[in-house]
């Protein structure tokens, strides 16, 4: 159980396995998979966040409709 191959598909932050990979949380700089965070896009820019990161850095500035 000790081989990198066992960890290979563990989640760092949450403990999910088998879940993808979104990249690297802007806040704190560990990874995100798809159940402890979400992808968002900030001026054009894609910016990946943890839930919890999200709620301890003020969540959302300002969100602007878009017709």
């Amino acid at each position: 159980m000790d081989s990198p191959s066992a960890y290979a598909h563990l989640c760092p932050h949450c403990g999910a396995t088998d879940t993808r990979r979104l990249g690297e949380c802007c806040v704190c700089r560990r990874a995100v998979c798809e159940r402890c965070g979400a992808a968002n896009f900030a001026r054009g820019e894609r910016r990946v966040t943890h839930h919890e990161c999200l709620k301890k850095d003020g969540g959302y500035k300002m969100i602007k409709f878009v017709r």
